[in-house]
């Protein structure tokens, strides 16, 4: 159900955000060829959110577009190019940057994040090339509205696969981290210090941040206790400061090699930081279970939540 802060965010979609990107970038009652296709945009415009914030919304959008049967594509060029890590599996995304229209009112682009609730825009069917802004996963009010069964992980296997050059790198470390592992994913935003996020949590003074990460440590080993088997750990985490502490701590732990950076507020990464996220989520995807683990002060991170869907892994959060 939509709040006040959802409604005041839908008034700002509608009567600021969209107007300034149609001033700035759209060629107001030009004539062009029109069409009616529905186009994702991450073309860094806007804030858009994580990797999983964005996946959300290509992911909702692709549904209520199969739904309606329009045409679905993807511009994703912020801050990297997604088709070189990522490319079209059994549905072609593709669009060239030049075949997009900007030419108002024959195309426009719709700002959403206000919707999550109550995606009435999100459903009209619409007579021009819409331009989508939007990070939330909608697919459950997408089947309740359409009378659909979609699933999140499908439709993803739907659209994507990765290129040869990720897979080369999905592949190796594959090989090093073995068949039977489990994930444990912990999102600490500014807690430890890491510096990954804006202003979204305060920062723990110095003397409660390695008790913390002692007993995110206790629990993740309780945890592996209790499995069959003797699986072994991987670690994904936004935290380096948590990474290196495991690291010394439990040092058959696995980590993919890398930094970690938050794609929304980086500004820009290099290829070894994608490379990094895309292999964590999918080698989470492969895991025998994946658990996000969440203390005071931390976040519930979607990112180990939806990459598990991916691969049809369990996944559990646990609270400590």
């Amino acid at each position: 159900m939509a709040g006040v802060r959802d409604i005041l965010v839908q008034l700002n979609d509608v009567f600021v955000r969209e107007p300034q990107l149609i001033w700035r970038y759209y060629r107001p009652f030009a004539c062009s060829p029109t069409s009616k296709r529905n186009i994702f945009m991450v073309d860094g415009r806007t804030s858009h959110g994580g990797m999983f914030d964005r996946l959300k919304g290509i992911i909702s959008v692709y549904a209520i577009s199969k739904a309606q049967q329009k045409d679905f594509r993807i511009h994703f060029t912020y801050p990297f190019d997604l088709e070189k890590y990522l490319e079209p599996n059994e549905y072609d995304w593709h669009i060239d940057a030049n075949a997009i229209n900007y030419h108002y009112p024959a195309s426009r682009p719709l700002f959403l994040y206000g919707e999550c609730y109550a995606p009435r825009r999100l459903f009209k069917v619409r007579n021009h090339e819409a331009h989508f802004y939007f990070g939330y996963n909608i697919i459950d009010e997408v089947n309740a509205h359409y009378g659909t069964h979609y699933e999140w992980g499908q439709l993803y296997r739907e659209l994507f696969r990765p290129t040869q050059y990720l897979q080369q790198y999905i592949d190796q470390y594959q090989k090093e981290i073995g068949d039977d592992y489990v994930v444990f994913h912990a999102r600490f935003l500014n807690l430890l210090g890491d510096k990954v996020e804006t202003a979204i949590n305060p920062e723990l003074p110095e003397v409660e941040r390695e008790p913390l990460m002692q007993k995110l440590r206790d629990k993740m080993l309780e945890l592996k206790g209790q499995l069959t088997g003797n699986p072994r750990i991987m670690l994904a985490s936004d935290s380096m400061t948590f990474i290196n502490y495991m690291c010394h701590e439990v040092p058959d732990v696995y980590v993919v090699p890398g930094t970690v950076k938050h794609i929304d507020t980086a500004g820009n990464t290099d290829d070894s930081e994608n490379i990094k996220m895309f292999l964590d989520y999918h080698l989470i995807a492969h895991a025998s279970k994946v658990y996000n683990i969440v203390a005071p002060g931390m976040w519930p991170s979607a990112f180990p939540e939806y990459a598990a869907k991916i691969g049809g892994t369990e996944f559990e959060r646990i609270h400590v």
